[in-house]
């Protein structure tokens, strides 16, 4: 335990140096002139509803990998209204969690729809940027005002086997062995061991 304790200060740590870091690459990225900014891409009907859909937002979460979240604040840094959140929080496997603004959230949809209409085919930025926006844009649908707070997340994972059959930590992994067959020795603790992190025997 003392030691996952030790994991994360040090994990918080260098994410805190990392946003002091992304803090003053912003400031300099701003104070470039403006032949210096990304093309813009023409603005449709549907994109600009959704800027209004995020205006309305007063922060989401954002869970993503962490570079992920690099490739985000290079992307939306050089904009007017993208703040960088005061906390960066890690989630372990190297993923962060980031209460981004609805303000930052703007910035965010414009830069990326300007990445997905103006990068080269191929060269993986168009495709990125196109896939951020995509989740945004269906987790924010359908908003009100009363509910829970906005989680977007970029985690996907894969789906356990058809046949139940899956290792330790697989979501399903649990409910196979519930399923299975008691202990050999009958005596009732099957439950227990498990409980205990601990294979029946």
């Amino acid at each position: 335990m003392r030691a996952q304790l030790e994991e994360a200060r040090l994990e918080l740590a260098v994410l805190r140096e990392e946003a002091i870091g992304l803090r003053a690459g912003l400031e300099q990225l701003r104070s470039q002139s403006d032949d210096q900014e990304p093309a813009a891409a023409e603005v449709s009907k549907e994109h600009s509803e959704l800027l209004q859909q995020a205006a309305r937002v007063s922060s989401v979460d954002l869970l993503c990998h962490r570079d992920v979240w690099e490739f985000i604040t290079a992307q939306a840094g050089r904009h007017q209204h993208f703040r960088v959140p005061p906390q960066v929080i890690a989630e372990g496997d190297e993923r962060i969690r980031a209460a981004v603004s609805g303000r930052s959230l703007i910035a965010l949809l414009i830069s990326l729809h300007a990445v997905g209409h103006t990068a080269r085919d191929g060269d993986g930025d168009q495709e990125l940027a196109a896939t951020l926006y995509k989740r945004i844009q269906d987790r924010l649908a359908g908003l009100a005002a009363h509910g829970q707070p906005v989680t977007i997340t970029l985690d996907d994972r894969s789906s356990p086997t058809s046949d139940g059959a899956s290792t330790d930590g697989v979501p399903g992994s649990t409910e196979e062995q519930v399923a299975g067959p008691p202990a050999a020795d009958g005596d009732g603790s099957n439950d227990q061991q498990k409980s205990d992190g601990t294979s029946p025997s």
